[in-house]
């Protein structure tokens, strides 16, 4: 099994997974979940840099060993990008040397962050809509940016895939997307790195949301899409949610229990009232 499904102290829900996909001998994704701390990672190794396997695990593992030894969220990623760095040392030229996006998200107390670089992604789901809290740095996101090409055109433009900032990437100070806001018992974070389907269909990860009842299934469909869609590339995906006050886990226990009075009648089996 590669999905892993846990309760921590603060009552957090949540899944995750990582996969190669159908095509690719090697899987270059890394995802760290830390919920006794609040913290979960992705990372995906740039394809076609050297060593990219390696530097997704260290950007990964990095940030979280930071994190656990009470350094604040943005000074353990530009520890992480110290340390993929010197990865590199010694290699030709910025184009071999090895490099990583990454998403991560951050629960303290009431409040959340989100941090990442490159093109892995944050998805917020709350009041049954979802919306996009980072933003991709990469190539196709400054055209679109400044309305050279048209989203149609996005999906087949040859640089698609090209990213313009990652940990690793360059020797200066790492520029960071962050976002924070107040956590609130029917929130649903999704994390995934740029192999996951229906990244650009926000209408279909909504319904995805909508009518599945708790992260482990939401990962379990999105994973199967993935593949389904070709599997053309590595994928990692987590979900996060607040458990037992949240209505979202809520239904998912009201709905198991439904689930299993219906086996109990259907195998004639007696079911006490109220249990």
């Amino acid at each position: 099994m590669l999905s892993r499904f846990s309760y921590n102290q603060n009552r957090i829900l949540w899944a995750a997974e990582t996969n190669p996909g159908l095509i690719r001998s090697r899987n270059e994704d890394y995802y760290i979940a830390r919920p006794a701390f609040g913290l979960w990672v992705l990372c995906d190794g740039l394809g076609g840099h050297a060593k990219g396997a390696l530097a997704s695990r260290v950007c990964a593992e990095t940030i979280a060993g930071q994190i656990i030894r009470g350094k604040p969220l943005e000074q353990a990623i530009q520890i992480s990008h110290e340390a993929v760095s010197r990865l590199g040392q010694g290699e030709p030229g910025h184009s071999g040397r090895p490099c990583s996006t990454f998403a991560a998200l951050l629960i303290e107390k009431r409040k959340w962050t989100v941090a990442w670089v490159g093109d892995t992604r944050v998805w917020l789901f709350e009041k049954k809509r979802i919306r996009q809290i980072t933003k991709d740095h990469t190539v196709i996101r400054k055209l679109l940016d400044w309305d050279i090409i048209t989203e149609e055109e996005a999906t087949v433009h040859p640089d698609r895939h090209k990213v313009t900032k990652a940990v690793g990437m360059g020797d200066e100070h790492l520029a960071i997307g962050m976002r924070k806001g107040k956590w609130h018992p029917d929130q649903v974070f999704v994390l995934g790195t740029d192999g996951m389907a229906f990244r650009d269909e926000p209408d279909v990860l909504s319904n995805i949301l909508s009518n599945t009842v708790n992260p482990d299934q939401i990962v379990d469909e999105l994973s199967h899409a993935s593949l389904t869609a070709g599997g053309k590339d590595n994928f990692t995906i987590a979900v996060v949610g607040r458990s037992l006050k949240n209505s979202f886990i809520r239904n998912a226990v009201i709905k198991s229990r439904e689930m299993w009075n219906r086996q109990l009648q259907m195998n004639g089996i007696f079911q006490p009232a109220g249990s």
